[in-house]
């Protein structure tokens, strides 16, 4: 089997325009026990949730929401006529992660990678989310590319024009592929992702993802990087935080050209009962014409995120959606999304 790179594919970045979006619709089999970050996640608050990111993305660009075949009745109840549903067997509702990420090559056709998915380091056994990148890629009739090492959506961004940004915590955390080196991971994401360049930072702030990227740091263009900051030194993750902010500020593109870096300060609201993880801006959705922004009733930091966002992405209306019953599941809006790029 050839490589995307071979087939002169690689992955755009999340800002280039969108066919549509892929999510998935909450399960009663939902993981609500697999770290304690995760266990007060309430099923019924969680679709309302889900259901008013995919109605509000729906507004922007079609939205395809994959359905448990038992969970059929719920979605239709909660989810407006714009959102097609297409039904199959799955555990989870984690696209980003779980599903597949779509690539283009130079002629504009699409491709799409179906990554091995091993439950956030066997944190569950939840086989059947294994088979939902394959189907995605089947139902859009993508050239089929399949990648035996285990990656999660959510632990990489792209800036569409060679760089990578993503976490040694997660990517070379033993529960992923013990047996690859870090040199042979970073082949196999430029061989995928179709990326010259991987700016490695330490830390996420989740430990149900061990540390995706996708709370920490994202390209808000090409040569511009959004992250995650906290400016309380006695914050917990005030260190953490400050040891990616540095190296980011150190950093290069892919042609060696120094990268503009855009601070977003953490809530410091603590909204996990009993865990110190923080609220992230960063986990935001970009859809055609608008960006969906989670917000988590700390007016502040929610207000200076949102004039942040709104500097960044000027040509787009910003969309600020209550984050916090999604945030008790383990992620946020960008975590239950995955972007299907504009192809022939």
């Amino acid at each position: 089997m050839t490589t995307p790179l071979e087939n002169q594919f690689y992955m755009p970045p999340e800002w280039h325009p969108h066919e549509c979006c892929w999510m998935q619709w909450p399960t009663e089999t939902f993981p609500s026990d697999v770290t304690p970050s995760w266990s007060h996640f309430d099923l019924d608050k969680g679709r309302i949730a889900w259901a008013n990111v995919a109605n509000t993305i729906s507004q922007f660009e079609t939205l395809k929401m994959i359905v448990h075949p038992n969970d059929r009745e719920s979605a239709i109840n909660l989810l407006n006529n714009n959102v097609e549903i297409l039904e199959l067997p799955i555990n989870d509702a984690w696209c980003r992660d779980t599903g597949a990420i779509f690539l283009l090559n130079d002629k504009n056709e699409l491709g799409g990678v179906d990554s091995d998915f091993n439950c956030w380091g066997y944190k569950e056994n939840f086989e059947l989310d294994d088979k939902v990148a394959k189907f995605m890629i089947e139902k859009t009739n993508s050239k089929y590319f399949k990648n035996n090492m285990v990656l999660e959506g959510g632990s990489i961004n792209v800036n569409g024009k060679g760089t990578m940004i993503t976490t040694e915590q997660c990517l070379l955390n033993k529960n992923r592929n013990p047996e690859l080196s870090k040199e042979q991971i970073e082949k196999n994401l430029k061989d995928y992702f179709g990326v010259s360049k991987i700016i490695w930072l330490k830390h996420g702030t989740d430990e149900g993802t061990d540390g995706h990227v996708d709370n920490v740091a994202c390209f808000s263009n090409s040569n511009t990087i959004l992250t995650m900051t906290c400016n309380d030194k006695s914050d917990s993750y005030y260190d953490l935080l400050s040891e990616n902010l540095e190296i980011l500020r150190t950093s290069t593109d892919q042609d060696g050209n120094p990268i503009n870096i855009i601070e977003l300060e953490m809530s410091k609201k603590r909204l996990i009962p009993n865990d110190d993880e923080p609220s992230s801006y960063i986990n935001f959705y970009i859809s055609n014409n608008a960006i969906i922004l989670p917000i988590f009733g700390d007016e502040p930091a929610d207000e200076n995120a949102k004039k942040i966002l709104e500097s960044q992405f000027q040509n787009r209306q910003i969309v600020c959606l209550d984050g916090r019953d999604i945030l008790l599941g383990g992620g946020n809006i960008h975590c239950i999304t995955q972007q299907q790029p504009r192809s022939l």
